[in-house]
């Protein structure tokens, strides 16, 4: 069955935030066996919304639509759906008690007036009612045609999706192939860093070429310090699909190797946190070009206290001095970003922790006149129990935030190498 998710918001049209929810849906369409064959995008102007679900009835047996469904001016999605149908809106009200939940003390008409609004739908279409939030989805069978409409706001959106999409979805893929077996489709995406999306191209080149008559895509997405590589195969069972991504990804590993540090959305840490844990291994980190985000990105993990003691974030050249002991002498000397520097930074965190491992960075983030051309100039070193250091230097391209996460992408790597030893 085709499917469109359309995604209604002027904040998405103009690009004040991503849109994370139609690549959520999607995700969660293709794993059900289900291809997204358009994306759009609308304003929240009335007109604009009819317009892409008359497009999207067209093209789509099934229509996925996100956002636009609160108590707001703007939130105008259900009277366009209703609208693009012919279908007048009606008042539900079972759903007033969630529409109006976050109505305690405040008595005020207006406001209700305009929580309620959340409680009409579409006529001769069914309700969902919301376990987050308060804004109501609903669903509506009409041409022959299969219309969701749930919230915008992710967690809102998710659980909705989750609770009362994907169910309804399952019955009706049942019903319209009465039961027969149909493709299935299957993806599994493989991580990586320190590696360009052209040189993975290259390397897997030769895998590429064999993926039409298997029914296989391969696709390779960019972004700062991380490459995704995704692979999607439609087979005939889940045993065939199963077959299928388990030799593209032992065939995938071979040819890009120890670059590939995990799968679907985990985190490089989430890589490193049983590596060290297996050993009773502590590690500490001194940072000075990314600002604290490498001890953010290692305690994102849960658990992480059992192994990481702490980090020191030496911005300044006064805090290399005053906090790491650094003498001044060589600051001034090598400069505060150097090879030597950056090894000082590693050793002296390291007895401050006592820490079996420890990691240190320092670099130029610019976009500092003075600096230019130095921009992405970056040393990392990593010491470990045996007390060798190990030092890289390297240059990354891109912004101050790009800059920052591959430095930090980096070291973690190298740290993950190392404990895989």
């Amino acid at each position: 069955m085709k499917t469109s998710i359309l995604s209604i918001g002027s904040e998405l049209n103009l690009g004040q935030i991503v849109n994370t929810n139609s690549q959520f849906i999607a995700e969660e369409i293709a794993a059900m066996g289900l291809e997204c064959n358009f994306m759009m995008t609308a304003r929240d102007e009335i007109d604009d919304i009819v317009h892409i679900v008359k497009m999207a009835q067209k093209v789509s047996d099934i229509i996925l639509i996100s956002g636009g469904l609160g108590p707001t001016s703007d939130d105008i999605t259900r009277e366009a759906v209703a609208k693009a149908f012919g279908l007048s809106l009606v008042k539900d009200s079972r759903l007033d008690a969630t529409s109006t939940k976050f109505l305690k003390r405040i008595k005020n008409e207006n406001i209700q007036k305009n929580l309620l609004k959340q409680s009409y739908i579409p006529q001769g279409s069914k309700p969902f009612v919301p376990k987050v939030g308060s804004a109501s989805g609903f669903y509506i069978n009409k041409n022959k045609k299969h219309i969701f409409s749930i919230p915008g706001v992710p967690k809102e959106m998710k659980s909705m999706f989750e609770a009362d999409v994907i169910p309804l979805l399952k019955e009706i893929l049942h019903k319209e192939n009465k039961g027969e077996k149909t493709s299935i489709l299957k993806r599994e995406t493989l991580l990586t860093t320190d590696i360009s999306e052209s040189e993975i191209e290259d390397n897997i080149r030769e895998i590429i070429k064999k993926t039409s008559k298997d029914n296989v895509k391969i696709g390779i997405t960019a972004a700062p310090g991380l490459i995704k590589i995704i692979i999607v195969v439609e087979a005939s069972s889940q045993e065939e699909a199963d077959k299928k991504i388990k030799k593209y990804v032992e065939n995938i590993t071979k040819k890009v190797g120890n670059y590939i540090y995990g799968r679907e959305k985990s985190l490089l840490t989430e890589t490193i946190k049983p590596l060290l844990e297996s050993r009773k291994y502590t590690l500490c980190v001194a940072e000075s070009i990314t600002g604290g985000l490498i001890s953010s990105l290692i305690t994102d993990i849960p658990g992480s206290s059992s192994f990481f003691l702490g980090g020191i974030v030496s911005y300044s050249d006064f805090s290399k001095s005053k906090i790491l002991d650094i003498d001044k002498d060589i600051i001034e000397s090598h400069g505060a970003v150097s090879e030597k520097t950056c090894v000082e930074m590693v050793c002296n965190v390291k007895k401050i922790f006592r820490s079996d491992y420890a990691l240190s960075v320092t670099g130029f983030a610019g976009p500092d006149a003075d600096e230019a051309k130095n921009v992405g100039i970056v040393y990392c070193s990593l010491k470990g129990p045996e007390g060798d250091v190990k030092v890289f230097k390297k240059k990354f391209l891109g912004n101050r935030t790009e800059i920052k996460f591959r430095v930090a992408q980096f070291v973690l790597n190298k740290l993950r190498l190392e404990l895989s030893q």
